[in-house]
């Protein structure tokens, strides 16, 4: 079973739209990193605070997760896809702790591969999830009671000792425009793909220049990530006041030290 969702920066935060809340769980930080041999245990900590003026109890699971062509998570259940550590993981104090008011604590993160691991899968990941399991009161905008509970997530990933090949292939760059909006500019799309062994936090920074009169524009930079294999595909809205006329588009794709990019063009009319 899989289930579509977004996450943003730290991980997921689930309540009603419009509810003011007493309610809460902070996680830092929002993502985990490990690197180990087969057999070779290795940890991490984390910090999980309670930001509330009673007790916080706190339920601990594990899921997998992958992304989509467009950078969406998609959440798998645990050790479900060949990408998956979540059996590896072992989560201090354990799946359930309570949290005094405003109380941090540390947890510790376990990781260690079995000895008959299979290294040819350069990443593997996990999602920790940290849930409150006792629902805060809060207050609708029209008054209305409601009970609220937040689930925070941590991202894990494990890599085995290799030397790092990082890579970024760019498979296309075309300009599309929307057919339910004609009266705008569109977009540019840029489809690439992850060739490295690891994971690439990548961003894209794309100017555009109008052929005819040599106006620069710059569009703002997007971040990208991807684990290997990863095929992206990235939609880069054009400003809607973009004048008519011939451009080129230059998107530089950067994902590692200053020489690890990629640089491509793309003419099209407006």
């Amino acid at each position: 079973m899989k289930t579509l969702i977004n996450i943003c920066v730290i991980g997921l935060i689930f309540f009603s739209n419009h509810v003011y809340a007493q309610a809460g769980i902070t996680v830092s930080p929002g993502k985990v990193y490990f690197k180990s041999a087969t057999g070779e245990p290795t940890i991490q900590k984390i910090q999980v605070s309670n930001p509330n003026n009673r007790e916080l109890q706190v339920g601990v699971s594990l899921s997998d997760w992958s992304y989509d062509a467009f950078g969406n998570n998609i959440m798998h259940d645990a050790n479900t896809i060949k990408t998956s550590c979540t059996n590896w993981i072992e989560v201090l104090p354990g799946s359930y702790f309570t949290l005094g008011a405003r109380e941090q604590r540390e947890v510790t993160i376990s990781i260690t591969p079995p000895p008959d691991t299979k290294t040819d899968v350069g990443v593997h990941t996990a999602m920790i999830f940290f849930t409150q399991l006792n629902p805060g009161d809060a207050r609708r905008e029209d008054g209305s009671m409601i009970k609220v509970s937040v689930r925070m997530g941590v991202k894990v990933y494990h890599s085995f000792p290799q030397p790092e090949k990082r890579n970024m292939e760019v498979l296309n760059f075309i300009d599309k425009i929307d057919p339910q909006h004609k009266e705008l500019p569109g977009y540019l799309e840029l489809e690439v793909e992850n060739t490295s062994n690891i994971w690439l936090d990548s961003k894209i920074k794309l100017e555009l220049l109008n052929t005819q009169t040599g106006a620069k524009e710059k569009i703002n930079n997007v971040d990208m990530y991807s684990l290997p294999g990863d095929k992206r595909t990235v939609r880069i809205t054009l400003p809607a006041n973009l004048k008519k006329g011939k451009y080129n588009a230059t998107a530089v794709i950067s994902y590692g030290n200053k020489d690890e990019l990629k640089v491509v063009e793309l003419e099209f009319e407006r």
